[in-house]
């Protein structure tokens, strides 16, 4: 009996060891995890209860109060994982992902010899993965670092985790080849490598995984060579996706064999030859996509056997024939694109009657014939696209009817009769283009289409009235209804349209005067009235149109006096008032100055002795003109006294405020988003005038050198207690405070007061590619550098819209904006003005235009409305930067940018085809020995992100490969 009790004693003393352990271990963790209030961890608190630890949130116990399983993922954690973590001996499950974790991962997580989970994916930490941690978990089943910044070579240690049925290495930078001895991991069933830098050959070894049944493989990889016919024999494979990682050669009929398989994804490689029939034997494929590719041939008739197959995608390759009529009878199939390649004859007249058909798209083929009536039979058609081709007869009435309907691109083809009514009253289509047909007839006098953003009209012969309706198009931003017959008034309707920014009516009957009201819709950029019988004067509040940039008036019969309020409208480029009736002096100065003597041919009551036409009033102009210069010297001399006695008040000021500053240390509180060596002190002791390396509208920027030796940037933001905005502080906090990312510039944490706030970034000491590039040492930055920066910018911004959950645009993308390290790698900055998008491809509308001069893309300047593409239109400036070596604006003229100038260089070149002679004309005369095809492919990617169409735009995405991998087929974004 003594001695049972004294084992008893023992047997509770070693379990309250162990518990206590673990407790201690469980503190250390929180303490070297930083987060915010809320963050998951609150309630991870001492206390006399010795397993209090066990209701822990995201901590699993066994009955003897022993962590078994620790869950702290989708919390804002930020700091290193602790060594001692590895104490913790009977975990079996951790988790810590999407917690934005920094550093390296240490290696005493190999003490975890019962861990059968290890998931530290989409976190920021970094350097090669310990072998002790590769090879050192023997009952390790699930193995995921995904979305990280690993690099150095795949571990080859990772093949003793005989147990291992997942690895996801993807999302990281390692390089190097696929290691062959991967084929030892014979319990694996799921292998992501995908979305790193790997090269070299795909091992015909990986095909002895028989048990794998997901393989992904692609994204980013170069690999040499082309698909494994071996890969074939992998019988339990479901999932295999292999694209964009430059694969040539046919694509094996051995693939045949993968009975289980369904997805296939083989689109943006090189692959040749024809599609193997023997991808018919996939009876459970439900989304195959072989685009982007040189695929040549037909589609088989055997495929009529994929019976499950719902996306289809063959788009961009080089096929021919017929689409067969099969393809309407499969009975799942969601989304055919068949779009840019040689297919002839009809679409399957049964087209759409299995009720599942959503997208369409079958651009830029030859086929003809009529629309399939049955299209919408199941009520989820969205897109329709069916341009450049030769289809013809009348749009089916059933399509007016599709309410799910919402992109309709019908443009260039032979389509007759009038146009369904209900097509322009469709609930969701935000864009109806039916330009360069047939169409006939007039416009319903109801419309009510919602969302309707685009209306293109173009080049058909409908008659008619234009119906006062449109004005009901709340959303309407184009309006082409050029080259018709059009009769009667221009609806005043149509200028209370807020976001309207194009409009084109020219080429009809028009007659009557300019609403009175056109000056109200301020976000017109474009209007284009010429070849009309409109009458009457320009109303003189033109200048209300403040961001005009394209104002065509010409063949009407206008009469009265040019404006001169067009002087103050800076924006104003392309001005046509030719042939008309006007009278008068052109007048002088101002936006005058950008017109030449076209813009007034035809006139022949116009004079000016500019355009050596002689005009009296003039001398009274230049009497007027000089008293006002006179009275203008005197307003300078004023100026700069009041301009000299501001400078030294400002100068006493800040002097003052450094010291309130000093005075007020002990107020302030630094909040850090990962482990920080310095303190308070330390960050405002770096508050000097001689610190100061930056000045913006938001703030001054400070060079702080810490007591470790550590340099930090200070971006010092004023004005809180002023009820003055917070100048970006939140944003900065909301989005660089959430997300790590290599090509992203790090927010280290922040330091305020009730008056202050100071962020706290890495220090990027060679500064912003816009000062290296237009400064003196733009010379030395040479063409290898300069696509080096381009690609990392892209991946940064490719981060923010593609693994950002919810997406993030940056609405401020610019070369100063764009950060430098030691090593000249790339970092997007200054996130002021970033704003979180919930859904992908919506746009948000803003209170006002922000951003920087140049850069603002069209759509967001003319409607206030801002989404991805507006960001990518930015970069494509970023990218003309680069090719030209010139500033976005104030290097062509007044009123032009750096994207006009690049257009109008273009257009002038003997031949505005060839993409060489394009380049030629405008590339930066600093470069030397530069590859002319590398700076075309760069030059076909700017002039795609800044087309005036934001459809028309890549994705952030695209961008990142058409520069890594340019497409070796088609490699236009657009025709240049």
């Amino acid at each position: 009996m003594k001695s049972f009790f004294i084992v008893l004693v023992i047997l509770l003393a070693f379990l309250t060891s162990t518990t206590s352990t673990d407790f201690d271990v469980l503190m250390k963790l929180k303490a070297a995890l930083i987060g915010p209030k809320g963050s998951g961890l609150d309630n991870w608190k001492p206390s006399s209860t010795p397993s209090s630890h066990c209701s822990f949130s995201g901590v699993t116990c066994n009955n003897e109060a022993q962590v078994t399983a620790l869950n702290v993922s989708f919390v804002p954690l930020f700091g290193f994982i602790p060594p001692e973590i590895g104490m913790l001996s009977t975990l079996v499950d951790l988790t810590l992902t999407s917690t934005n974790l920094t550093g390296k991962l240490p290696i005493e997580i190999s003490n975890l010899t019962s861990l059968k989970l290890l998931n530290v994916s989409n976190n920021v930490l970094s350097g090669e993965l310990p072998e002790e941690v590769a090879g050192g978990l023997p009952e390790v089943e699930v193995f995921d670092i995904y979305n990280n910044n690993f690099s150095g070579s795949l571990p080859l240690q990772i093949v003793k985790l005989k147990r291992l049925k997942h690895l996801h290495l993807g999302g990281n930078y390692f390089t190097g080849e696929i290691p062959a001895i991967y084929s030892q991991l014979q319990s694996l069933e799921y292998l992501g490598l995908n979305g790193n830098s790997l090269s070299g050959r795909i091992p015909a070894s990986l095909s002895r995984l028989s048990n794998l049944k997901e393989l992904y493989l692609g994204y980013f990889n170069t690999y040499e060579g082309g698909i494994l016919p071996e890969i074939g024999s992998l019988n339990s494979l479901r999932k295999l996706d292999i694209s964009s990682c430059n694969l040539t050669g046919e694509i094996p009929k051995s693939l045949g064999g993968l009975k289980l398989l369904d997805t296939l994804f083989l689109q943006l490689n090189r692959l040749s030859g024809q599609i193997p029939a023997e991808l018919s034997s996939l009876v459970n494929l439900m989304s195959l996509d072989l685009s982007n590719n040189g695929l040549t041939g037909g589609i088989p008739e055997s495929f009529s056997e994929l019976k499950e197959l719902r996306l289809f995608n063959l788009f961009r390759n080089h096929l021919h024939g017929p689409i067969p009529p099969f393809i309407a009878d499969l009975p799942n199939l969601e989304v055919l694109q068949v779009w840019e390649n040689n297919f002839t004859f009809e679409l399957p007249g049964n087209l759409g009657l299995n009720g599942k058909l959503k997208n369409l798209d079958v651009t830029s083929n030859h086929l003809t014939g009529t629309i399939p009536s049955g299209l919408c039979a199941g009520k989820s058609l969205q897109t329709l696209i069916l341009m450049d081709n030769y289809f013809f007869g009348p749009i089916p009435k059933e399509l007016g009817e599709c309410k799910s309907l919402t992109r309709v691109r019908l443009m260039n083809n032979f389509f007759n009769g009038t146009i369904p009514p209900g097509f322009f009253n469709l609930p969701l289509a935000d864009m109806v283009e039916l330009s360069d047909n047939h169409f006939s007839g007039e416009l319903p006098d109801m419309i009510s289409g919602a969302k309707l953003g685009i209306l293109s009209l173009s080049n058909n012969v409908i008659s008619g009235k234009i119906p006062a309706a449109i004005g009901n198009l709340a959303n309407l931003q184009t309006l082409s209804l050029d080259l018709n017959q059009f009769t009667g008034q221009i609806p005043p309707e149509i200028f209370q349209l807020k976001f309207l920014s194009k409009i084109n009516i020219s080429s009809n009957g028009l007659t009557g005067t300019i609403p009175s009201t056109f000056s109200r819709c301020s976000s017109l950029t474009s209007i284009d009235f010429s070849q009309n019988n409109l009458i009457g004067e320009i109303p003189s509040n033109i200048e209300g149109l403040h961001i005009m940039g394209t104002l065509n008036l010409s063949r009407n019969q206008f009469s009265g006096q040019i404006p001169t309020e067009i002087r103050s409208m800076t924006s104003l480029t392309t001005l046509d008032l030719s042939y008309n009736n006007f009278s008068g002096p052109i007048p002088v100065g101002g936006q005058f100055v950008a017109f030449n003597g076209s813009t007034f041919a035809g006139n022949p009551n116009l004079c000016s002795p500019l355009y050596h036409v002689p005009c009296l009033s003039i001398q009274a102009s230049v009497i007027d003109s000089e008293g006002r210069q006179s009275f203008s010297k005197v307003i300078v001399i004023i100026v700069s006294v009041a301009g000299s006695m501001l400078i030294l008040t400002t100068a006493v000021l800040k002097i003052k405020r450094y010291c309130k500053l000093r005075r007020e240390s002990k107020a302030w509180k630094l909040t850090s988003f990962q482990k920080l060596t310095f303190k308070v002190d330390d960050v405002i002791e770096c508050l000097k005038e001689g610190n100061i390396i930056g000045k913006g509208g938001a703030g001054i920027v400070y060079r702080g050198s810490m007591p470790d030796g550590v340099d930090v940037a200070i971006k010092r933001l004023d004005g809180r207690s002023s009820g003055r905005s917070d100048y970006g502080f939140s944003a900065e906090i909301q989005t660089l405070g959430r997300i790590r990312h290599r090509n992203i510039v790090r927010l280290l944490g922040f330091v305020s007061n009730s008056e202050t706030n100071l962020l706290l970034y890495e220090y990027m000491p060679n500064g912003s590619l816009g000062e290296m590039l237009h400064g003196t040492k733009g010379a030395h930055l040479q063409w290898e550098r300069r696509y080096r920066i381009a690609v990392e910018a892209a991946k940064g911004l490719c981060y923010l819209h593609h693994d950002c959950s919810p997406l993030i645009i940056h609405r401020d993308v610019k070369s100063n904006n764009i950060l430098l390290d030691s090593d000249l790698e790339a970092h997007v900055a200054d996130f002021g003005l970033a704003k979180f998008l919930h859904s992908p491809g919506a746009s948000e509308c803003m209170s006002s235009v922000a951003g920087s001069y140049g850069y603002i893309a069209p759509e967001y300047a003319y409607t206030l409305r801002v989404d991805e593409k507006s960001d990518v239109y930015s970069f494509g400036v970023v990218l003309l930067e680069l090719i030209t070596g010139k500033k976005p604006v104030g290097e062509f003229g007044e009123g032009v940018d750096i994207v006009r100038w690049v257009q109008k260089m273009k257009s002038e070149i003997p031949n505005p085809s060839s993409n060489a002679a394009a380049v030629l004309a405008v590339v930066d005369r600093r470069l030397s020995g530069y590859p002319l095809v590398g700076v075309i492919n760069m030059f076909k990617v700017a002039m795609g992100c800044v087309a005036e169409d934001s459809v028309e735009r890549p994705t952030m995405r695209e961008v990142v490969h058409f520069l890594t991998k340019p497409p070796p087929f088609r490699p236009s974004l657009i025709d240049l």
